[in-house]
């Protein structure tokens, strides 16, 4: 399996102390140059401590930072509502077979309008806590602190993700 990591996931799951996902996750994880630009370089420069935390899982080799040069990217630049970052995570996801982790939501339909296969950040808390290695409660304070700490979640996504939470 191969998964593609876009800015917000990273940043967010990283302020709420759930890099260890990242870890768990099998298979290639691989965050294109722009993402790590975004997340590590300029992070780093505004002091952001999730910054760090993505570095140092990019040393450990948890992820791996990659160039994208294809020919979908070209593609998916005429595109004026997405951004560099999501350009890329979409584009290598589609060159690898891989799946689109992004949260931003005319990014994610753009990825299912070409047949990739996308996620956000959420998906990757409820594979967690389908694989036993986090309850619902955990699972919902988590989130909340991604909230506190600025990830954007709206309320109708929010009310199923505490409806699904219930059914676990």
């Amino acid at each position: 399996m191969i998964w593609v990591f876009n800015s917000t996931p990273l940043i967010y799951l990283n302020k709420a102390s759930l890099s260890w996902i990242f870890e768990e996750l099998e298979g290639e994880k691989l965050v294109p140059t722009t993402v790590y630009e975004q997340v590590v370089v300029k992070g780093k420069e505004r002091g952001e401590a999730d910054a760090l935390v993505t570095e140092d899982l990019i040393e450990k080799g948890v992820l791996k930072v990659v160039e994208v040069e294809n020919e979908f990217k070209n593609k998916l630049a005429g595109i004026e509502e997405l951004h560099e970052g999501e350009i890329e995570v979409l584009a290598l996801a589609k060159e690898r077979g891989g799946i689109a982790i992004l949260d931003d939501s005319i990014a994610r339909e753009a990825g299912e309008v070409f047949g990739i296969e996308v996620h956000g950040s959420l998906f990757l808390i409820f594979l967690m806590l389908r694989r036993g290695k986090m309850d619902g409660g955990d699972a919902k304070k988590k989130v909340d602190l991604m909230i506190r700490k600025g990830f954007r979640l709206d309320s109708q996504v929010y009310a199923e993700f505490l409806r699904l939470l219930e059914g676990i």
